[in-house]
């Protein structure tokens, strides 16, 4: 082969979208074209694929490697060791191509998948439970009137939370009827207030604290956002299962109303982030189904708000809702 034309063929493989590397058995690269340069291969990976290609011709399929621009990417990787080129020493070839976009288009086609049953599902709960809870809530205020005191402060306990399971209900009734309407509004420190009460046995198990800071708000939101504070409280106790410290604290500005939920337990993983408000991603392991975040982005985003998530300074999370300062109205509360 003239030199004109490996000229001509170095050129073309530098065009190639595919990343490909020539690499030698001892791991160093001899070659790869500019879409290889892009790719950030740690070295276990190189050993790797040697030991695969020791056997043959292999490919791997959703190889995860760091780009340049420090992303993550996904790859199919094919290895072939060019045998004819140097016997059993011979390099290895290495085509990768990046294979992201449909990865991620396939998990969130599965995800809406799931989300669509999810939804269908949730309507017929709905549905279901409004007779039998009606009922309960019944029976509750019945028992109420026969039992003494402290009985009754339980029972009125359990007929707040009975209520709000029916309020849920009617809200995803409403949504599987297309109506997405913000409904009733209450005052933020109000509902803060009251998600710090539900979820206090959970603490009071798991041996945490909750501490609370507030400021003098008169902001309102819609009730649904109730839902919002218990997910994420409940989740920094379940980062806290052998105890810790959840401090919340909750400051209005002119135009926003900032609640942040700061606590010391086992913290996110490096780069979740963004993911663990994706449906059904969990770290949790079996013990979660990986949607509570991703339903309190959506409830908080409908009316205008963000939820975002860091790790904190000294280990644990951060979890910072903000909303927009709607004053409230006395015939709100």
């Amino acid at each position: 082969m003239n030199s004109s034309v490996k000229e001509m063929l170095l050129v073309a493989l530098d065009a190639l979208p595919q990343a490909v590397l020539l690499v030698g058995r001892d791991g160093a690269v001899l070659w790869r074209n500019a879409a290889a340069r892009t790719l950030r291969p740690d070295e276990s990976q190189i050993s790797h694929l040697i030991r695969v290609g020791e056997d043959g011709e292999h490919t791997l399929r959703g190889v995860s490697v760091t780009g340049a621009d420090g992303r993550r990417l996904t790859l199919d990787v094919s290895v072939r060791p060019l045998v004819e080129a140097g016997g059993e020493d011979s390099p290895l070839l290495i085509v990768a191509t990046d294979v992201s976009g449909r990865v991620s288009m396939e998990r969130r086609l599965a995800t809406s998948e799931r989300m669509a049953a999810s939804g269908k599902l949730a309507a017929r709960v709905a549905h279901e439970l409004n007779n039998p809870l009606d009922g309960v809530l019944r029976y509750v205020g019945l028992a109420e009137r026969l039992a003494g005191e402290d009985a009754r402060r339980h029972l009125a306990s359990a007929r707040s939370g009975l209520r709000r399971i029916a309020q849920v209900i009617r809200e995803l009734r409403d949504e599987g009827e297309g109506d997405s309407g913000a409904g009733r509004r209450q005052g933020v420190s109000e509902l803060l207030a009251e998600a710090i009460v539900a979820m206090q046995p959970r603490a009071d198990a798991l041996g945490a604290a909750i501490v609370c800071e507030m400021d003098n708000s008169e902001t309102a939101t819609p009730s649904g956002m109730f839902q919002v504070f218990c997910n994420v409280i409940r989740n920094s106790l379940d980062a806290m299962s052998d105890g810790g410290l959840l401090k919340i604290r909750l400051a209005s500005g002119d135009d926003r109303c900032v609640v942040e939920f700061s606590d010391n337990g086992c913290g996110i993983p490096p780069g979740s982030e963004e993911r663990i408000f994706e449906p059904f991603y969990t770290t949790k392991g079996g013990g979660g189904m990986g949607l509570g975040l991703a339903i309190s982005r959506e409830i908080t985003e409908r009316i205008g708000g963000t939820i975002s998530a860091s790790c904190g300074e000294n280990g644990g999370a951060v979890m910072t809702v903000r909303l927009p300062a709607t004053p409230t109205h006395r015939q709100e509360q």
